[in-house]
């Protein structure tokens, strides 16, 4: 009898030190990223990573792969749908062929800032995209991000353009995209389908005259070599965020778990911070094409309101389109916040 009371006292040791040996083993996410090391996103990630695995106390290990190195956006997505990856990104452009849930942030106009777009991340309409993109494909988003930190450019060659009228003939490349497309048309441009590749030799040909990009994208692909011309009318801005798989929740323990909340509140942090960066690496980007002797223009008054106008006239021919597939619900949250009428 002692002897079997002995067996099972070593017995029940044994389970709990392995249960606690189990219980302190970390949660180790993989986290694929886009962008080089020592860019704006890549400190942000960093510092997501450093606030994680401090505030969980070591009980989470994220293994980070910056410069895409696991592949593209389109090809890490699946990855993170099936569980082979726990954390990825995707711009809103790309993220359409899965959902829907953030076409909206590419329509122009919609929002006139970074400031205004952080504020829509801010609101309820948060909570009201996150969801969608759970429901259409069982992902969580954990970080909002401003690609680039600023508008959307024309950059190109050619006389300056300060109003709508003076783009007319001007060929600019386009990704193919519907809105885009029909943007350009409004404004007089004639859109012109080139892989992102093929950009800076045929802005130096003069086969295209311009590109449509935040600054930081034209000045770190060298395009600004390129180019004599920028016109800047903060109407387009490229929204980009980080999802999180169903299987990554579970490890977390769940939605509702002390983990998770740990990952979401540093993702949001790591948003502002990235906000911050973006802002003074564009201002000392503009300082720089200033002192290359590169025009830049920034129409005011009726000039503005032109290009305005033409832009904010394509939304009901792309409200109407299924597959663009943005809700007059959603698009009336999201001018709430940002006091558009």
């Amino acid at each position: 009898m002692r002897r079997f009371s002995t067996l099972l006292l070593v017995l029940g040791l044994t389970v709990a030190f392995c249960g606690a040996a189990w219980a302190a083993s970390p949660v180790t996410l993989r986290f694929a990223a886009d962008e080089p090391v020592g860019s704006v996103e890549d400190i942000g990630n960093q510092a997501f990573i450093k606030e994680v695995e401090e505030k969980s106390g070591g009980r989470i290990k994220i293994e980070y792969f910056p410069s895409a190195q696991l592949g593209s956006d389109k090809q890490c997505l699946p990855s993170v749908m099936s569980g082979a990856l726990d954390i990825s990104f995707i711009s809103a452009g790309n993220l359409a062929e899965f959902t829907t849930a953030m076409n909206f942030t590419d329509l122009p106009g919609i929002v006139t800032s970074p400031e205004q777009l952080r504020a829509v991340w801010q609101s309820p309409v948060r909570q009201v995209v996150s969801d969608k993109i759970f429901k259409d494909i069982g992902l969580r988003p954990i970080m909002f991000d401003v690609a680039g930190g600023a508008a959307r450019v024309l950059f190109y060659n050619g006389k300056p353009l300060t109003s709508p009228a003076d783009s007319v003939g001007y060929k600019f490349r386009t990704t193919g995209s519907p809105m885009e497309v029909a943007l350009f048309k409004a404004w007089g441009i004639a859109p012109t389908p080139m892989v992102y590749s093929e950009i800076y030799t045929s802005l130096d040909q003069k086969v295209i005259d311009g590109i449509y990009v935040h600054p930081i994208g034209a000045y770190d692909q060298k395009l600004t070599e390129v180019v004599k011309n920028a016109t800047v009318l903060n109407l387009s801005y490229i929204a980009q965020v980080k999802l999180m798989g169903k299987s990554a929740v579970a490890k977390l323990g769940g939605e509702g778990s002390e983990l998770y909340a740990i990952v979401i509140e540093a993702g949001k942090n790591a948003e502002l911070l990235k906000d911050k960066l973006y802002a003074e690496r564009v201002q000392d980007i503009y300082r720089q094409l200033a002192e290359s002797g590169l025009t830049v223009v920034q129409p005011q008054g009726e000039a503005l309101k032109q290009w305005q106008d033409l832009a904010r006239g394509i939304w009901p021919e792309m409200l109407k389109n299924p597959k663009i597939g943005i809700e007059q619900s959603l698009l009336d949250q999201v001018r709430q916040v940002t006091g558009g009428k």
